[in-house]
């Protein structure tokens, strides 16, 4: 752990960091693959995370602290091996019970993140699926977490930027070359959402680099070791990703 964590950790109890680490062995195969100094550091980030966000869901939903933290894990292993620990623009996650829509839209959503409410809402079922089904390339917590580290990281200042400029502009490089390719059904390595756009692209990317990372490598070795670097983490390596 930094000294920012480890101070953090003085104030955590014991209870609390024990829970934490249950919980996750449960759900997060990320987490159970840590080595056990990883997995300390990771139950101090996911608390963290927590304990900075505002959780709310839709009335007449109970939102227990598991779903909770199973949401937290999330954000914490796309940054694991960034600095950014906590959101500062998207730290409110509202939580439904089942896919919503928008009043003004009749497309129903299990997850998006709205840059006018500052909000990342997100549907219950589709992110316990994410977390049950761990090699298909479909997590949603992890989808919409991304798109929050890439929006967030745009605000920042040039000297408090979290993901190193050179190795985004490298990202973007190679996967404005794939766009259309996935549009035109020819790179099978990512599902066709991912040729939406650039933005939808990295979130799709983010899925499959920590769902199918060994595929992902074999597929597309340089774009595989591109997201790597972004993120400063290769999931290939269970116990020391970073």
């Amino acid at each position: 752990m930094n000294a920012k964590h480890t101070f953090v950790n003085l104030f955590l109890k014991r209870s609390s960091k024990q829970e934490c680490h249950i919980v996750l062995s449960r759900w997060n195969t990320y987490y159970e693959a840590l080595s056990e100094k990883h997995k300390k550091s990771f139950v101090v980030r996911t608390l963290l995370f927590l304990n900075t966000t505002d959780f709310d869901s839709k009335e007449g939903f109970e939102l227990t602290l598991e779903m909770k933290l199973v949401i937290s894990s999330a954000f914490v292993q796309i940054t694991f091996g960034l600095k950014q620990d906590v959101l500062l623009i998207f730290n409110t996650i509202f939580v439904t019970p089942t896919s919503y829509k928008y009043a003004s839209r009749d497309v129903f959503f299990n997850g998006d993140v709205n840059t006018v409410t500052k909000r990342v809402n997100l549907s219950w079922p589709a992110v316990e699926k994410g977390f049950i089904i761990t090699n298909d390339g479909l997590n949603i917590a992890i989808h919409e977490f991304a798109h929050c580290l890439i929006i967030e990281n745009t605000k920042r200042s040039r000297l408090s930027k979290n993901i190193n400029q050179n190795d985004l502009n490298q990202w973007k490089d190679i996967a404005t070359k794939k766009l259309p390719l996935i549009r035109e059904g020819k790179y099978k390595i990512f599902r066709d959402y991912g040729g939406t756009n650039l933005m939808e692209l990295f979130a799709t990317t983010l899925e499959t680099f920590f769902e199918q990372p060994h595929e992902f490598y074999s597929y597309a070795p340089t774009f595989y070791r591109t997201t790597a670097k972004v993120l400063k983490q290769d999931p290939r390596n269970g116990k020391n990703p970073k």
